[in-house]
């Protein structure tokens, strides 16, 4: 990933233009509002200037599993020492204040604003990357009991205006989720890759490279099984496209270009 070891965030080409015109009544009536403050803008973005700037970028990934890196590392100690199923993973967040909000309004709510926020975001990180697109884009599953309760699988909110963007084909249902893991807060990395071997199954071969959208990774522990699933069902080549990774200090500024 080109953006991985140049210390600015991959989204500086989104970043929401300032406008110095004061708004007038009808503008404060036909303006957004952001999504984090609630102060109406002039964006091309849902955010306001001063929210898009205090976002946690994940400015160094590890280029395997997008988990933020020291700067005198160029792989994390867990892919140095075991690495995983999937090629490379693109997450532009850490999961920090205010980045759990939007993802909580998007799991919870209707947060479906949020959704396509947190997508253009992440479409932008894809966007500047160096790596070739995928063949498919393939959504984190969920269990048919917590679709019901949510009413929506987020993973498919974000992946599908990635599609759009992309033209990329979307399998909403091409990985079926059939075993209930119980909540994996607080467990170990390894009792977290227990508690998911199993659970996805494919309802489908496939071919060439196939991206995995989620919303959060922490571990990587459930990417990691579903990246399995697919190379096991013919798959070449498995990434992993998330809006926002566990772990690590976020950097509390912008790019020193849009400070």
């Amino acid at each position: 990933m080109s953006y991985s070891h140049q210390g600015q965030s991959p989204l500086a080409p989104g970043a929401p233009k300032e406008h110095n015109n004061p708004m007038g009544i009808i503008d404060l009536l036909l303006s957004r509002v952001c999504r984090l403050c609630d102060m109406p803008i002039n964006a091309d973005l849902d955010l306001c200037p001063p929210c898009w700037r205090s976002l946690p970028w994940n400015r160094l990934p590890c280029p395997n599993c997008a988990a933020p890196l020291p700067a005198d590392l160029a792989l994390c100690r867990h892919c140095a020492l075991k690495p995983p199923p999937f090629e490379r993973a693109i997450a532009p967040l850490l999961f920090e204040d205010p980045v759990p909000r939007l993802i909580h309004a998007i799991k919870f709510g209707k947060g479906y604003s949020q959704a396509k926020l947190l997508s253009r975001l992440l479409g932008d990180a894809v966007a500047t990357a160096d790596d070739p697109l995928p063949d498919l884009l393939v959504p984190v599953p969920l269990t048919t009991g917590r679709i019901f309760h949510r009413g929506h699988n987020q993973a498919i909110l974000l992946a599908a205006p990635l599609a759009r963007r992309f033209g990329i084909p979307l399998r909403r249902k091409a990985v079926r989720r059939v075993g209930r893991t119980a909540t994996q807060r607080g467990q170990s990395r390894a009792a977290r890759a227990r508690s998911v071997r199993g659970v996805f199954k494919a309802n489908q071969p496939f071919a060439g490279t196939v991206a995995i959208v989620d919303d959060v990774m922490t571990t990587g522990a459930t990417t990691a099984e579903l990246a399995r699933v697919l190379l096991e069902a013919g798959a070449d080549e498995v990434v992993v496209w998330a809006a926002a990774r566990v772990g690590g200090q976020a950097s509390s500024s912008a790019p020193a270009q849009f400070r």
